[in-house]
């Protein structure tokens, strides 16, 4: 039985790849899609449990794409005085605001880790950011020669790091935040401080800002549930020349964007399964025309029909779960491929699905796809089960 089906399907090549190209891609664009919503669905969701911030404020004369500030941690070397977040904090409906101070890009040991991730120093009287991660290592704050890793920064050491020619022990890799954080290497303010304030390429700016150590880079702000954003927003820019980053207006732009992407892609992914289930529908049903010959000399040589039926079935089975499998793996491509390219125009806060999920769909995809190509099959296998040998043998053909 497997060997004709195997023969019929090699007969027809052509035929055969059409559908199950068509399959294939029907599957991988499903995968895909499937794929980029969970990761950002998940992105957006930790980001706000991690995060925790509803401004984000930095100087006027940056000029980075706030979605870079907030989920991609490129790193500028613009500053603000330190007394800001004094005047800041205390402006009514301000729950709690913490400061942050960032260097410049960096390198690990003699490796680029890359020009997109920073190191960050943090304020451990005001921060709520990093504390989760202390407290599960029973810590209270960083000492300057401790570091906690995002985890998106590469490593090839386990327990230690060399940035910019300093040693610093690692003692935690944070968890996946969708986030900027995910970019960044956390030291203590004064560590960061220290960083930059003996790198010789920073010179004009203390010259013409003052010490490291009176400024900072950006400040978080959670507003309490009552504030009114608007209103903060400009008693805030009424401090001094600052931008603020309003992180609900940036998520829904880009949950906006992504779902009007994502339906698209959808919509074309399941058009394409459509038309290859008809495709494969179409295909088998003219067979009961074109092969009744074939079929008519099975029932002669003492098949049944339902072996004629399981042959019919099983060719389509085949076809269905062979594009599955192939579209599984272009779909894993077309994932990279689209995450690559998405991420080069705009940062956006993403989580990798788990493996449990790509396990999950997979199974679901190829036990979907090829139940449908064998329902696409039957009422062509309930006609060729029924053929008439002798009709065939007399007439050559059946109506």
């Amino acid at each position: 039985m497997t060997f004709l089906i195997w023969k019929s399907l090699m007969h027809r090549k052509l035929q055969s790849f059409a559908i199950l190209f068509s399959i294939a891609i029907g599957v991988a664009i499903v995968l895909c899609v499937s794929a980029l919503y969970n990761g950002v669905s998940s992105g957006m969701e930790i980001s706000k449990q991690r995060m925790g911030a509803d401004l984000v404020i930095i100087p006027g004369g940056a000029t980075l794409e706030p979605s870079l500030v907030l989920f991609g941690g490129a790193a500028a070397n613009t500053y603000m005085n330190k007394k800001d977040f004094d005047a800041i904090r205390s402006i009514p409906g301000v729950r709690r605001a913490t400061p942050q101070f960032y260097t410049n890009s960096l390198t690990a040991d003699c490796h680029d880790i890359g020009t997109n991730n920073r190191m960050i120093g943090y304020d451990p009287t005001t921060d709520w950011i990093v504390a989760p991660w202390l407290k599960k290592i029973q810590k209270t704050e960083l000492k300057d020669n401790e570091i906690i890793l995002g985890s998106k920064v590469p490593t090839w050491t386990q327990n230690k790091i060399m940035v910019l020619g300093t040693w610093y022990d690692i003692v935690a890799v944070a968890e996946e935040t969708g986030t900027t954080l995910d970019y960044s290497l956390l030291v203590s303010m004064s560590e960061a401080r220290r960083v930059v304030g003996k790198n010789p390429q920073f010179k004009p700016i203390w010259n013409k800002q003052g010490s490291p150590s009176e400024l900072i880079s950006t400040i978080l702000v959670q507003l309490d549930e009552s504030a009114n954003v608007t209103d903060i927003v400009t008693k805030i820019k009424e401090v001094d020349y600052v931008q603020v980053i309003v992180a609900s207006d940036i998520k829904k732009r880009i949950n906006d964007q992504f779902t009007i992407l994502l339906y698209l892609l959808g919509g074309i992914g399941l058009l394409v399964v459509v038309l290859s289930l008809f495709q494969l529908f179409a295909r088998f049903y003219t067979l009961t025309v074109d092969r009744q010959a074939e079929w008519g000399l099975y029932l002669a040589l003492g098949a049944s029909g339902k072996d004629i039926a399981s042959i019919i079935v099983g060719e389509a089975a085949i076809v269905a779960l062979t594009g599955s499998f192939i579209g599984l793996l272009l779909g894993g491509g077309f994932y990279k491929a689209s995450l690559l390219l998405l991420v080069s125009y705009q940062s956006f806060p993403f989580v990798d699905p788990a493996w449990s999920f790509f396990a999950i769909t997979s199974l679901l995809l190829i036990g979907i796809f090829s139940s449908l190509g064998a329902l696409a099959a039957w009422l062509p296998a309930y006609r060729g089960s029924q053929v008439d040998p002798s009709t065939v043998m007399t007439r050559g053909e059946f109506d």
